[in-house]
């Protein structure tokens, strides 16, 4: 696949090129805000995502060889209608496929010295990666049922309602929100009913859900963008709290939508079918 070609797959000297590939020190990093904002006369702001618009580099390759202008050419014109991986050496390795969008014009400078500044990167949704982001403490943001004005941004088909909960030893929060023994936190619940559903839509990679798991709880389908991808089962023996249920970390950047299917069913040992959705963690 395209994406397996690789601009800078180490940082180390390359005797082909008597150069290295890795852009200089110093260039930007844009991840583009796609979501729509419409603020009222009186009351709070809305939002809505619009776009599956991904990171945008700005980057520079100062006093470099011929041959180091000459590849940085062909990458640009080779994948002008197809995209290629760059590895970001200096952002923790992290790699991001795309393309770049204005043209590499290379400028003498002397003694056999070509100055290439201001080459726009644009990542480009949809397409598979060699490796896929999984820095969940620092890349990873959480999405509750609910935003901080109280707007409902799970969706639900059933009869599904906000319950305060205290969180129990065990419970898992997110990388950058864990729960602690006694904390509060909020619900979204189901009896369990066949049939009823929640639904997340989120722009980013792959994601973790959450749920909790206990005695009382089920089992539900996961969909991710309509494809049935796993069973839970969510019973326990004792109450745990919530739980990473699911990872699904092979997923390009895209426009996604996972959603929690209730079957109605439960394991023998459980004592109903209900089902508790607490976050979604979402790799950006």
């Amino acid at each position: 696949m395209p994406a397996s070609d690789v601009l800078n797959p180490t940082t180390t000297w390359q005797s082909d090129i008597e150069d290295s590939m890795t852009p200089n020190y110093g260039f930007t990093r844009k991840r583009a805000n796609t979501k729509l904002l419409k603020k009222a006369v009186g009351g709070t702001p809305w939002t809505r995502e619009t776009q599956n618009t991904g990171h945008v580099f700005n980057l520079s390759w100062i006093a470099r060889s011929w041959a180091c202008v000459q590849r940085l050419k062909w990458y640009y014109e080779q994948y002008e209608d197809g995209f290629f991986t760059i590895v970001d050496w200096d952002g923790g390795g992290r790699q991001y496929v795309g393309r770049f969008t204005t043209e590499v014009v290379p400028v003498e400078t002397g003694n056999g010295m070509w100055d290439v500044q201001n080459v726009t990167f644009e990542e480009i949704p949809q397409q598979a990666m060699l490796e896929y982001p999984s820095d969940w403490t620092h890349d990873a943001i959480a999405f509750y049922p609910t935003n901080d004005f109280g707007d409902q941004k799970l969706a639900v088909n059933g009869a599904w309602s906000q319950t305060a909960r205290t969180a129990v030893a065990g419970s898992q929060g997110t990388a950058r929100n864990p729960l602690t023994t006694g904390e509060a936190y909020t619900t979204y619940d189901d009896a369990g009913t066949s049939g009823d559903w929640a639904t997340y839509e989120y722009r980013g990679y792959g994601f973790r859900l959450y749920m909790l798991q206990g005695p009382e709880f089920g089992q539900c389908q996961v969909l991710v963008d309509g494809v049935a991808v796993a069973t839970l089962d969510l019973y326990a023996e004792v109450e745990r709290g919530p739980q990473i249920v699911l990872t699904q970390q092979s997923m390009a950047l895209d426009i996604h939508r996972v959603q929690v299917l209730a079957l109605g069913t439960e394991n023998g040992s459980s004592s109903g079918t209900g089902l508790s959705w607490y976050a979604l963690e979402v790799m950006r």
